[in-house]
């Protein structure tokens, strides 16, 4: 029985080492050792285990009942009274009584069916403590991880050296290279429910909700609430910029962020492996964030502006910013990187351009307005009362509408359709006249532009015309003979 008491210490010890709990030990090893003697006898035994927790032994009896004598197929399930009397003294024909299980007495196949179903279930009960231990950590930082294998660009983890985690290949950050028993510190991004065959904790080295809990770590003010990071875009690996704002006046939120000589963000950069962080103060304004967003480049000019998404038609939010002409490819950074993210923080799509670009479409823009005085109908009176109410022009007139007009004291429903009917008419004419002298100023400056280039080519040496080169080695020649 030495054999049967091992086996049984070993179960014991591997439950122990895995921090199960005692009813999980007994539920499983007598769910396997049901399905273990249904494969040996065709039926299941009437077993009890139970586990001493004082001493920590683990026992398992199988009920058998009393006979004279047992039958060819029932020796699993039966004794003889002499041989019970040997276990129970007083027992008697007809009684049941519980007898050591003996686990030669099942063949390898049985072997193997018990060991399937009992490790089956110390898996699904180490997920079920998985989850239930890590269900309420998503988005927050797993320390003690350390990578167990890198596979097609995911990378195996084991956290605290026993939970099975995995960073998927889109979870990780560009450029960062990672070797067997490398330490790794990620975010918990899912946990996969226990009845999953997947590993159980998904991690990421991507989100930008790492840097937010790296910096969390190094600034205390974070979590007293003193300052706190209210946008934040990433581009794993390369750049991240935050946007941070202080609930105390007498507090930097970018010095709180930054740290003394910078040893707070350079902590956070060295555990990104360099990694480029900006840090911005917070404004509600969007056009004032844009401005800080796409430092270093200088900004002239913001605009809010929408566009359509060819996907789904609907009309987006953008903004056009105008920059120096020197300072573009600043605020495009590389690969696009500065301008991308500065719109991913403020919200919207950010359309750079040029000082020179915006001069020059300006010049047009501004002549497309049509004043008051130029309805053929509008009285000083009238003029003054559009005027108070904000709509100066006939574009101004068109995107009120209706509505804004009849706001205007003293205009009713048909001086509001004729006033409506002429800015159109008005606003049309205009965009016709002005997208006609645009066409024509563009035509005479290539003009003057082919002019200048064709004169400062007739400034460059010409080729030798041959009957004056003839002329000139004639006259050598005669000069020869006087």
């Amino acid at each position: 029985m030495s054999g049967n008491y091992e086996r049984i210490e070993a179960l014991a010890r591997l439950f122990r080492e895995k921090g199960l709990s005692r009813d999980v030990l007994l539920t499983s090893l007598l769910s396997g050792l049901r399905k273990a003697t249904e494969r040996e006898y065709g039926s299941e035994s009437d077993l009890r285990v139970d586990w001493d927790s004082s001493s920590g032994d683990v026992s398992v009896v199988v009920m058998k009942e009393v006979v004279d004598r047992i039958a060819s197929d029932r020796q699993h399930d039966q004794i003889t009274l002499r041989k019970a009397r040997k276990i129970v003294p007083e027992a008697k024909l007809g009684d049941t009584i519980p007898v050591a299980f003996d686990f030669i007495e099942l063949s390898r196949s049985a072997i193997n069916i018990f060991r399937q179903e009992f490790l089956s279930l110390v898996r699904q009960a180490e997920r079920k403590d998985i989850y239930a231990e890590y269900k309420d950590r998503v988005g927050q930082l797993i320390p003690r991880c350390r990578v167990q294998q890198v596979y097609k660009n995911r990378i195996l983890v084991q956290v605290a050296g026993r939970v099975e985690a995995v960073v998927p290949a889109e979870e990780r950050a560009r450029g960062e290279r990672y070797e067997q028993g490398d330490p790794v510190l990620p975010v918990l991004l899912e946990v996969n429910e226990p009845d999953s065959s997947e590993p159980q904790l998904i991690l990421s080295r991507a989100t930008p909700l790492l840097v937010k809990r790296l910096f969390e770590r190094e600034a205390p003010e974070i979590e007293e609430g003193v300052v706190e990071i209210r946008a934040i875009a990433r581009e794993a690996g390369v750049r991240t910029k935050i946007a941070v704002a202080s609930n105390d006046h007498r507090v930097d939120a970018v010095g709180a962020f930054v740290g003394i000589k910078g040893s707070r963000v350079q902590a956070v950069t060295r555990e990104l492996n360099g990694e480029r962080i900006d840090i911005i103060p917070w404004t509600m304004d969007k056009r004032v964030l844009a401005t800080h967003a796409l430092q270093p480049a200088a900004v002239i000019h913001t605009e809010s502006k929408t566009w359509t998404d060819p996907e789904t038609g609907a009309e987006r939010p953008s903004m056009m910013v105008v920059v120096p002409d020197s300072d573009l490819s600043l605020a495009i950074g590389k690969n696009g990187q500065n301008v991308r993210l500065a719109g991913e923080m403020v919200g919207y799509r950010i359309d750079l351009m040029t000082q020179t670009e915006w001069e020059k479409e300006n010049r047009w823009r501004g002549m497309l307005k049509v004043d008051l005085p130029s309805f053929s109908s509008m009285s000083d009176k009238l003029a003054e009362k559009l005027r108070l109410s904000g709509l100066d022009s006939a574009q101004s007139i068109l995107e009120g509408g209706e509505k804004k007009l009849l706001s205007v004291k003293g205009i009713g429903p048909a001086t509001a359709a004729r006033l409506l009917a002429e800015a159109k008419v008005l606003a049309e004419e205009r965009v016709a006249e002005v997208e006609r002298l645009r066409q024509e100023t563009e035509r005479k400056e290539m003009e003057a532009a082919a002019l200048a280039e064709s004169q400062s080519e007739g400034q460059q040496p010409a080729e030798e015309d041959p009957a004056a080169e003839a002329r000139k080695d004639s006259g050598e020649a005669g000069g020869g003979l006087d």
